[in-house]
């Protein structure tokens, strides 16, 4: 199973409603928005706890290939 998952978006719109990108700080004609969360696997009074969590996870705004560029 995969470490962290992504969910990339396109929000519809451009910097003009969102601002520059966040992660080159430059003018997109299309914003999109990307969520990271990790894996958690742990045992704990001999139950196994498994899921996804956002803790410790980056979320960003911006150009496609440069949100795709922050992923671990």
């Amino acid at each position: 199973m995969p470490k962290y998952r992504y969910i990339l978006k396109s929000t519809g719109n451009s910097s003009s409603k969102y601002g520059v990108c966040e992660v080159c700080g430059k003018y997109a004609t299309e914003v999109f928005s990307q969520s990271e969360e990790k894996y958690y696997n742990i045992k704990h009074n001999e139950k196994i706890y498994e899921g996804w969590t956002k803790h410790g996870c980056q979320d960003y705004f911006g150009h496609k290939e440069c949100l795709e560029s922050k992923r671990r």
